[in-house]
């Protein structure tokens, strides 16, 4: 019968044969056959044995070497004859094998199981887990465990005991994608604490607790795990770490596997409410989108006749983003328009960069679409027209660009030559002889004589226009009974009565009607909403007011101050008289000097009664947050107020946000740092300024004041060397006059003589 050995080291250093434990023998024999098992199947030659048994003290070792090598061959083959040939412990110049199958050796089992587990993640994380908890189970203590202090081992010991907090650290990972992060809480604040400087633990930890609803607690994870990286190592988190912060912060949906409830922020964010508070219609609200039939049949129908440019305009809280997502797009991909469904729909809005938002929106738009349009877009006036041609995938699909919010291309983009060169490039597309590209774009009437100021633009635009007027009566009735009566409930007429009454004739309501009715579902009785509720609401223009407020005042005073420097970010000011909401991404957010927790309450409070709108940046993937309407800013008293007083510092505060983004896209060349007044002025009006400076803009200012007073050091220097030459200079031309006046005083005196 073949003898069955078995080696065990993730543990103290055992060997069995036929499930018998061997003795070893003694410990310098012992410590030879961890030496050769932790070099399983390689030769390890006898210099090296003795070195690593005996140190400096090598003298006439060899022959013990050969004493435990023949006493190992006999414990581990005890029934080889005493002439055989040993087939485990092999003599191979210059020294020995251990010679042993993967199946025998309990850390190379363990090895493969994890190499497996690693491969199988993505695709099945029940196996995975199953092959890490065998993996794991074989270790019984630390690896070679009496050998924990050697150095002939030291390596060795290292590398398993990563393997074994990677394998556990890929077990968590498992876990968290079966979708069961309850499980895990516990041994993962176990092994943080234990291994405080590991951040992928961390980052799981967080991301357990959010999926728990315990929101907070992942914040706080990562506030704790950022001071001790900080105090201990000097470090920063990592970037992926800081995106996992800013995930939770803003209920970033890649936080939950497809198919698994999100944390809710609160019970009013229900998914049956019909109705969609502050935010705009999008093309999967379709089904609930009612009362402007008519005017999305008219844009249809110039998308029809081939007109390249139409533009919705109209003032803010008309519409114009609803009727668009909601109404146009989904007719474009089920009406029977030139060309049939070879239309490709690519949206965006400009934001801060609009080319940049542009590429995303048309790699977007094709599933097998080139990886990049970075040379089409490089291509001047062609541009727009060059990478629109790219995405289409055959001479028979036509593109339709949609760009919402057109404004903020002259709020939000600083570069006034970037502006130009977007509308000249959008003109030459519109231009393209074979008709390939339609724009829809949508812009706010009191930006209307922005792109007027480009005059072949402006003379484009004049023909395209489509106003967005107020819903009638019919139509407004139709956008509240519709929807409420497929969601299963009714209006009391006398409700509807009041609200369209409310509505007709106020300018900019339709945001406020919306709201209101979002509110009304929320509070409804027995299937019916109804007018008592209305009353208490304070009416139509009380529910906002009244909602914003409530939530302000049951906030703390900490939480009360992160609110007013989170609204303030989110509001882009044109001048001191206009202004808009603004996108803001997750990470300029958490820099600001705030309790992060009390900024995640307001967050919440605010997003759960959708007056914030959370989404994800399209060119970066970064979770963003802006307010669900440019409504709030004006019906709130005391975001207005926030506002009026802070309008200067929030132009002011603008400036500096463009040139901190040209700093850091210049790879933060000193040559766009500030100088001179501008810098003066910014560190004056930082320290009395509504609006705090996070930590990016904070770092801009200083290293503009250290660039600043480094080269005041040198002008003083510079001025003291001069003037000490100058010095010099002057003693040397007195001590000329003076030779002179000897010379001349020498030359009379023997003249005289």
């Amino acid at each position: 019968m073949a003898e069955q050995l078995e080696f065990k080291a993730l543990g103290p250093l055992e060997v069995s044969v036929n499930g018998d434990r061997l003795d070893l023998g003694p410990h310098k024999q012992r410590s030879l056959l961890a030496l050769l098992l932790a070099n399983v199947n390689q030769v390890v030659s006898i210099d090296r044995i003795v070195e690593a048994l005996w140190g400096d003290s090598t003298d006439d070792k060899e022959k013990t070497v050969w004493v435990y090598v023949s006493r190992l061959r006999s414990a581990l083959e005890p029934h080889r004859t005493s002439r055989g040939e040993s087939s485990v412990l092999l003599t191979k110049e210059p020294g020995y094998v251990l010679a042993a199958e993967p199946s025998q050796v309990d850390y190379l089992r363990f090895e493969e199981a994890v190499a497996t587990a690693r491969a199988a993640l993505s695709n099945d994380a029940a196996r995975a887990r199953d092959l890490l908890d065998d993996a794991l189970g074989l270790w019984h203590g630390e690896p070679f465990a009496e050998f924990t202090y050697e150095d002939f081992l030291r390596n060795d010991l290292d590398r398993l005991r990563e393997l074994r907090l990677d394998a556990e650290e890929l077990r968590f990972e498992a876990v968290l994608r079966e979708g069961q992060p309850g499980e895990l809480l516990t041994d993962l604040e176990v092994f943080v604490r234990e291994h405080p400087y590991r951040e992928r633990p961390v980052g799981q930890l967080m991301v357990a607790l959010y999926r728990s609803g315990r929101q907070a607690e992942a914040l706080r994870v990562y506030e704790r795990h950022r001071r001790t990286v900080a105090d201990e190592l000097g470090i920063d988190p990592s970037p992926d770490l800081a995106r996992i912060e800013e995930q939770i912060l803003l209920h970033d949906p890649t936080l939950v596997p497809s198919g698994r409830d999100r944390p809710s922020l609160l019970s009013a964010q229900s998914q049956a409410n019909p109705f969609k508070g502050l935010h705009a219609f999008g093309e999967a609200d379709e089904a609930t989108f009612f009362g402007r039939d008519t005017l999305v049949a008219e844009l249809l129908r110039r998308i029809d006749q081939g007109e390249r440019l139409i533009a919705v305009v109209g003032p803010s809280g008309s519409g114009k983003s609803s009727v668009v997502k909601a109404g146009v797009i989904p007719g474009i991909r089920k009406r029977s328009l030139p060309g049939g469904n070879r239309w490709i729909v690519a949206e965006m809005v400009p934001g801060a960069h609009p080319f940049t938002e542009l590429e995303a929106a048309l790699l977007r738009a094709q599933l097998d679409g080139p990886d990049s349009l970075a040379d089409q877009l490089a291509s001047g006036d062609t541009a727009i027209l060059r990478a629109g041609l790219r995405v289409l995938p055959d001479a028979h699909a036509r593109l339709l660009l949609v760009i919402d919010q057109f404004e903020e291309l002259f709020t939000l983009v600083e570069d006034r030559d970037q502006q130009q060169r977007f509308l000249e490039a959008l003109l030459v597309a519109l231009d393209d002889p074979h008709g390939r590209i339609a724009v829809v774009l949508t812009l706010r009437a009191d930006f209307y004589d922005r792109p007027l100021l480009h005059p072949q633009f402006g003379r484009r635009l004049g023909d395209a226009v489509v106003n967005v007027t107020p819903m009638s009566t019919a139509e407004l009735e139709e956008a509240a009974f519709r929807p409420a009566a497929e969601a299963g409930v009714q209006l009391e007429p006398r409700l509807l009565a009041r609200l369209l009454a409310d509505v007709v004739g106020e300018p900019g309501a339709l945001p406020m009607f919306q709201y209101t009715l979002t509110e009304l579902f929320e509070r409804q009785h027995g299937g019916m909403l109804l007018e008592s509720t209305y009353d208490k609401m304070s009416g139509l223009r009380g529910a906002i007011t009244n909602r914003a407020e409530e939530l302000y005042e049951e906030l703390d005073p900490a939480e009360q101050t992160a609110a007013g420097q989170l609204f303030l970010r989110l509001v882009a000011m044109s001048d001191e008289e206009t202004w808009s909401r603004r996108r803001v991404k997750a990470s300029e957010i958490l820099s600001l000097d705030v309790d992060v927790i009390a900024l995640q309450s307001v967050i919440n409070r605010f997003g759960a009664h959708r007056l914030l709108f959370f989404d994800r940046d399209k060119v970066t993937g970064s979770p963003t947050l802006e307010v669900g309407h440019e409504a709030l800013l004006y019906e709130w008293p005391r975001l207005e107020e926030w506002i009026i007083r802070a309008r200067r510092d929030l132009l002011r505060h603008a400036a500096l946000r463009g040139a901190v983004d040209e700093w850091e896209r210049s790879g933060r060349d000193p040559g766009y740092l500030l100088t001179g007044t501008r810098l003066a002025e910014t560190e004056a009006s930082s320290a009395t300024a509504s609006i705090q400076l996070n930590a990016r803009e904070l770092e801009y200012v200083q290293a503009s004041s250290v660039a600043r007073d480094a080269a005041e050091e040198v002008e003083e220097q510079r001025l003291a060397s001069e003037a000490q030459l100058a010095g010099s200079a002057k003693r040397r031309l007195w001590a000329l006059v003076a030779v002179v006046a000897a010379v001349a005083a020498i030359a009379l005196a023997t003249v005289l003589a």
